[in-house]
């Protein structure tokens, strides 16, 4: 399917030996305006070809079909940079197809395409972005990088002597390398007994070293801003805005995001300046959960923020979420309460409201019914107080995955629970960056630079905020100072999917 070059959808295809599975995501289009219209996402196109076509390696003498990840990664040594991002393309969807149980369509992006996607994006938003794959091999770790570029699909274009296309090897490291490095720093980080120290600091640095320095010569030389990163399994739940090179973290140079794969993400930019938001929230205790007291002061900073519905406790019940979307299509979902990316099937992992618990696998049923992925699309869906399982697959597809589960352009959440206090810190002043950031990216790195130089912090009974000074209850505030400017307190929010 086409509709000219600057609005056509770009999905992925991923060839495996039974099965074939697709989904349509979408090339950045000129100007503002979401209004490329296409196949419903979860189309299932049925009695395909089964041809490998380079496609990953499945073994499937179980029950459930598993990626062969030896043969992945012999292939995938072997390939030029063009096969290599197909070929991991391939995998980042077959792995959230399986996990997300998503049926998918369409054709992969190319390094060319996503090059000219990149520069048409910069061009909308002066704001450079780089595409960073990191893929962990058993052998060695491997980097490719892909840079802004115009007219790099023409004819003339020299695509092997290309300075935009960056390939690193770096055999000093490997999957169980990087992966217990890795597991380290979220250990360190994440663990509130540890706020005041630099035990994390080792860890945040050889992974700077590892993932980052050997590709900052060709960051620097194209003046990037944005660094977007698709993570092979391993490295999707740990903290990327923590890694340090020994002077500053990376968000301190750049802004971050994650991403499924290019072609699993719709990458058009709107504004959204003009957003309305619904809010959704619990702050008290519900069906065994901790009390989340901050949220009844989370929600009314944002309201007067965006404008908009809130509801909480009581009327923040599932009902009434699925009512109101069907009602209005809200640009901004916030919803401010306990949510759990768990092992295994991904109905394990859920939403919590008042009421009862929205299943991962629901919210896809819910997001179809208000039609979330019709354009005007959803812009950002935030979960401000969720947390991930450490070191699973499963989990870490759920989280990563979350944009794509919910059929919304961007996600944010949170890897570990931040406390009370650390996630009304940082909402509080994301949503004010947003206002006038270019980037929601951009937005959120603001608002962890804020914390991390203590322009945000809680004082005297009070949130202070760069711009305001917001009185809180002292079941909140505590008493005294309370500085956020440890990593434990901002580096686990995460934007996942569309970073503009």
């Amino acid at each position: 399917m086409k509709i000219g070059k600057a609005s056509r959808l770009v999905g992925l295809a991923i060839a495996i030996n039974l099965i074939l599975i697709f989904i349509p995501p979408v090339y950045p289009q000129s100007g503002n305006q979401s209004d490329v219209t296409g196949p419903n996402p979860l189309e299932f196109i049925p009695d395909l070809p089964r041809s490998d076509l380079q496609g990953i390696p499945v073994d499937s003498t179980s029950s459930n079909l598993e990626v062969d990840r030896d043969t992945f990664d012999n292939r995938f040594s072997k390939a030029d940079f063009n096969q290599a991002v197909e070929q991991f393309e391939q995998l980042q969807a077959f792995s959230y197809a399986q996990q997300l149980d998503l049926k998918l369509f369409g054709q992969t992006t190319t390094p060319c395409e996503i090059a000219e996607s990149l520069d048409l994006l910069f061009k909308q938003t002066s704001k450079k972005p780089a595409l960073i794959y990191t893929v962990l091999l058993e052998q060695q770790l491997e980097l490719l990088l892909v840079v802004p570029t115009a007219r790099a699909c023409g004819k003339n274009f020299d695509k092997q002597n290309s300075t935009h296309y960056i390939r690193k090897v770096i055999t000093k490291a490997n999957r169980k390398v990087i992966e217990k490095i890795a597991n380290n720093l979220r250990v360190q980080i994440s663990n509130p007994r540890k706020v005041g120290t630099q035990s994390y600091m080792p860890f945040a640095r050889e992974l700077y070293e590892l993932l980052i320095a050997p590709l900052e010569p060709e960051i620097n030389a194209n003046r990037i801003d944005t660094l977007i990163f698709s993570m092979d399994k391993g490295l999707r739940s740990f903290p990327i805005a923590a890694l340090n090179n020994g002077q500053e973290f990376l968000i301190e140079k750049y802004a971050v995001g994650v991403i499924p794969s290019f072609s699993l993400t719709d990458t058009r930019y709107r504004q959204i300046k003009n957003a309305r938001m619904l809010a959704f929230g619990v702050s008290e205790s519900t069906q065994g959960q901790t009390p989340l007291p901050a949220v009844a002061v989370e929600l009314p900073i944002l309201n007067e923020l965006w404008g908009g519905e809130q509801f909480i406790n009581q009327a923040a019940t599932l009902t009434n979420f699925e009512s109101q979307n069907s009602q209005e299509r809200f640009s901004i979902i916030h919803v401010a309460t306990h949510a759990e990316f768990l092992p295994g099937r991904i109905d394990n992992s859920y939403i919590q409201f008042w009421n009862e618990k929205l299943k991962l696998d629901r919210l896809r049923q819910l997001s179809e019914k208000s039609q979330w992925s019709a354009d005007p699309k959803v812009e950002l869906l935030v979960l401000s107080a969720c947390r991930t399982a450490l070191g699973d697959e499963q989990a870490e597809l759920g989280f990563a995955g979350l944009a794509l589960q919910a059929g919304v352009k961007t996600a944010i959440g949170s890897l570990w629970y931040v406390s009370d206090r650390g996630s009304l810190a940082l909402m509080s002043e994301f949503y004010r960056q947003l206002r006038t950031a270019p980037l929601k990216t951009e937005a959120l790195r603001q608002a962890q630079l804020a914390m991390l130089k203590e322009q945000v912090l809680i004082k005297d009974g009070q949130l202070q905020l760069p711009d305001r000074v917001i009185p809180i209850p002292e079941e909140i505030s505590g008493s005294g100072l309370t500085s956020l400017s440890h990593p434990y307190f901002w580096s686990a929010f995460t934007v996942i999917g569309n970073w503009n």
